[in-house]
């Protein structure tokens, strides 16, 4: 008889919670590198357009196109703290999330545990059956041979 577990059908549901708590955890990772991806490619052009506006300065620039790069420079510097603000969002759901994943995990662990000590133990249990049942076989062969020998020295006495 195959190993059985009464508890298979609960395991896979714990394996399957724990996939989807994972893959979600990976997602809210994604979106955190994505958003910290904005955020340096904004620092960049902030640094860019800053370096810009000082050689145009160096060989004169109006009042008006300063006006203009200031307003820029303010609408990108808000838009990075937006960023900023979005960023560690994300990261307080993603320490929740991962709570949550490991909460998942811990659960699946214990009853991929419970298994395998349960087939563990159906491994011994079978393994001394099939000790009992060689012994067994030994003991009857034995015992037939004896009779087998001692009937034979009876015919030849007779």
């Amino acid at each position: 008889m195959p190993f059985h577990f009464p508890l298979s059908s609960l395991l896979r549901l714990r394996e399957s919670l724990e996939k989807n708590e994972l893959q979600r955890l990976q997602a809210l990772a994604a979106q955190i590198a994505q958003v910290r991806a904005e955020i340096e490619s904004l620092d960049t052009q902030i640094e860019s357009s800053r370096r810009e506006v000082l050689e145009q300065a160096a060989a004169g620039i109006s009042g008006a196109e300063l006006h203009i790069a200031a307003l820029g420079e303010f609408a990108r510097l808000e838009l990075r703290a937006k960023l900023i603000v979005r960023r560690d969002e994300l990261e307080r759901a993603r320490q929740v999330q991962q709570a949550r994943y490991v909460d998942a995990r811990q659960r699946r662990e214990i009853l991929s545990s419970l298994q395998e000590r349960q087939r563990s133990a159906y491994q011994h249990e079978q393994a001394r059956r099939e000790q009992q049942q060689v012994d067994e076989l030994f003991l009857i062969r034995r015992s037939s041979k004896k009779r087998l020998g001692s009937n034979s020295r009876n015919d030849a006495s007779q």
